[in-house]
């Protein structure tokens, strides 16, 4: 099966480190070791494997910011990540903590009731895509899925050379990645976050050249668009938006006489796991080589 027909199934989608030293967790045929997550991203590569984990920090407002792959109703919501049940976590019995270093403080908490495996994505040395390549490694040693891991990975360096070939024959001018907070602020994306490294692997030019967090994003108020937003950029904003944004914005005279706006250059795209891991990577580029080659859309 080609990266195309998994993708045009929303399959593929649905699918450093700090690697614990213990073995791959042992599993009977057909069988899938028992995992929670506190993390969406990392979650997210474990289903990708085909590990779906029986607890999940947040699991009711998945739909909202991963979208895809549904979340099975099996999956039990566990809290808040820095708020986790631990009594409910612990009833799970699970055989391994998914987590990164944004919840450390919870670590020997968890490690009372399960093995922790850490990685760690988003770092102030950046490379977000790198380090989600190295946590499905890693994932694929820990849960005995390491054929899994590396299929995945290779489909993903395919599809995102399929993404490359597109791009160059559409050649997009620059692009601006936001994600809007009211009607005056937005988060803009750009050096250090995953958006970025993918931006750089199929071949798109960021407009945003400026300051981010090592998270890969700025928040600004939308009348700084205006120093980036040249005659050929695109504004690409990503749902969920605020109810009153685009009503207000639609008279603003601010934002409708922004070159990509006044032109016809902006969209408003599905929501995408911001701070993801490659499934996330695999659906933002797939997004936006559709929006930039529509009649190439498989």
């Amino acid at each position: 099966m080609t990266p195309t027909d998994l993708l045009s199934r929303r399959g593929f989608l649905a699918g450093c480190a700090a690697l614990a030293t213990a073995p791959a967790l042992a599993a009977g045929p057909g069988d899938a070791p028992r995992i929670a997550s506190l993390d969406y991203g990392l979650a997210n590569t474990a289903m990708a494997l085909g590990v779906t984990p029986v607890g999940l920090a947040a699991a009711a407002h998945w739909k909202d910011w991963v979208v895809e792959p549904p979340l099975p109703r099996s999956v039990v919501d566990i809290g808040r990540d820095r708020e986790v049940n631990l009594e409910l976590l612990a009833s799970l019995r699970p055989e391994l903590i998914l987590a990164t270093p944004y919840v450390q403080a919870l670590r020997s908490r968890l490690e009372d009731i399960a093995p922790v495996l850490s990685l760690a994505i988003y770092t102030p040395d950046g490379n977000p895509l790198e380090r989600s390549y190295a946590a499905a490694r890693s994932l694929g040693e820990r849960l005995g899925r390491e054929r899994e891991a590396r299929q995945f990975l290779d489909e993903a360096d395919a599809f995102l050379a399929d993404c490359a070939a597109r791009v160059a024959r559409a050649k997009p001018g620059p692009a601006l990645l936001i994600n809007f907070m009211d009607s005056r602020h937005a988060r803009v994306y750009g050096a250090q976050g995953l958006y970025q490294d993918v931006l750089d692997r199929i071949g798109v030019t960021n407009a945003w050249d400026g300051p981010t967090t090592y998270w890969g994003f700025q928040t600004i108020g939308l009348e700084q668009l205006a120093t980036k937003a040249g005659p050929d950029t695109t504004i690409i904003a990503f749902e969920p938006i605020p109810g009153d944004v685009e009503p207000t914005l639609a008279q603003s005279p601010l934002w409708t006489q922004l070159p990509p706006i006044a032109e016809g250059r902006y969209a408003v795209l599905p929501s995408v796991l911001t701070f993801g891991t490659v499934p996330a990577a695999l659906r933002f580029a797939q997004l936006f080589t559709d929006h930039v080659d529509p009649e190439g859309r498989r």
